[in-house]
């Protein structure tokens, strides 16, 4: 069982690379946008998985049974009113950093958003501790720095080449696209300083490794990604004491 936690700027790599290596070790992919579709069709796909017994699960299925069962709980525990998932974690989840609760005076509000960041927490070590995984984004390469066998790849890209990719991800002008940018690098770095106290989450020591993807092809990212996660589970990727780096 693998697991591999990416993090990284906006535009930067991670999005795209993700779902190479997901593919190259058959494991879950799972980002804001995959969380958001499932959001939006859990409630109605409940009564159909549980009409699903004469065949096995795909690797979704699986997923969507996984985060099903965590929506419900936290909506019984009082995380919202929905039937199926709380405002508060589907929102969490689903959306880009700076459309997160920022941090505000009031303690109503500061109560609120440790809801929120137990919601992902949750999770995704729910997620982890099952099958294969990809994770990307939401602070994954902190919240199981911990959890065994989990390798943390941090992607980075140059400036232009993000604004190009958020240009034709998001169909924006060069302009637009900076200023999105911008933006969400503010609340990423607002995000990380509020849950984790962490001014820099791109700094190396917090990775196994960081590839930079203005530099380094995609497949060969994913190769590179593969390999380690293979090292790691070997017990052959973290240095031994004693051997001159």
């Amino acid at each position: 069982m693998a697991i591999i936690t990416m993090g990284g700027l906006s535009g930067g790599g991670a999005r795209a690379l993700g779902p190479l290596v997901a593919e190259k070790i058959s494991a879950d992919y799972v980002d804001r946008l995959i969380l958001a579709d499932i959001a939006r069709h859990v409630g109605a796909t409940v009564e159909a998985l549980h009409q699903r017994e004469e065949r096995p699960p795909t690797r979704g299925e699986r997923f969507t049974r996984i985060l099903q069962r965590i929506l419900e709980r936290s909506a019984v525990t009082g995380a919202g009113g929905d039937p199926y998932f709380g405002p508060g974690i589907s929102t969490y989840l689903t959306e880009e950093y700076e459309d997160l609760p920022q941090p505000t005076i009031t303690r109503g509000h500061e109560l609120e958003d440790e809801k929120y960041f137990e919601a992902v927490t949750t999770v995704m070590k729910d997620v982890a501790a099952r099958d294969s995984v990809v994770f990307v984004g939401r602070g994954g390469h902190i919240i199981l720095k911990d959890f065994p066998g989990v390798l943390r790849v941090g992607v980075v890209a140059r400036i232009e080449d993000r604004i190009q990719t958020i240009m034709a991800r998001e169909r924006l002008t060069a302009e637009e696209a900076q200023k999105t940018i911008e933006a969400r690098d503010l609340a990423r770095n607002i995000y990380f300083k509020s849950h984790f106290g962490i001014a820099s989450p791109d700094d190396p020591e917090l990775y196994h490794l960081t590839i930079n993807t203005s530099d380094v092809s995609l497949e060969y990212a994913a190769e590179l990604v593969v390999a380690s996660a293979h090292a790691l589970q070997d017990d052959r990727l973290q240095p031994k004491v004693g051997v001159p780096a």
